[in-house]
């Protein structure tokens, strides 16, 4: 196993109706592939955690780099793992705010989500608590 975290700036403010569309595509993209993980998006920024098998994950990455809708990506973590954090998730995602997060359907509530950390690297706990800062109030 594999995961590649990284940070991007999205190249313009993307409404609802487009965050939903690239919503669905990553997850049927992603259970096709095997790929788990979370997406988060908030003032026009991307975080976004993809496991899976390493070649799988690597070329996903570079396929999410050349897509135009965002800039300026930075990898903070690109390394094996023991185990998925993110086992269930296709691709669980947050767009603003969490009250509009738990309105939207078909959408997990992050704080209602236990991600087994026990395994994980502290910087990879770390990383995972950036992205729970995200959804929290």
């Amino acid at each position: 196993m594999h995961h590649i975290i990284y940070l991007s700036w999205a190249s313009a403010p993307l409404a609802e109706d487009q965050l939903q569309a690239i919503l669905r595509s990553a997850r049927r993209r992603n259970e096709q592939l095997n790929v788990t993980g979370i997406m988060v998006y908030g003032n026009q920024r991307f975080v976004q955690v993809l496991e899976g098998e390493e070649a799988t994950v690597r070329a996903l990455y570079e396929h999410i780099k050349r897509d135009a809708r965002h800039h300026h990506i930075i990898a903070y973590a690109d390394k094996p793992i023991t185990h998925r954090a993110f086992a269930d998730w296709a691709m669980a995602f947050q767009a603003t705010t969490p009250q509009q997060f738990e309105e939207m359907a078909g959408y997990l509530v992050p704080t209602e989500v236990a991600v087994d950390t026990a395994r994980l690297p502290q910087p990879d706990v770390h990383l995972i608590d950036i992205l729970r800062s995200f959804t929290l109030p």
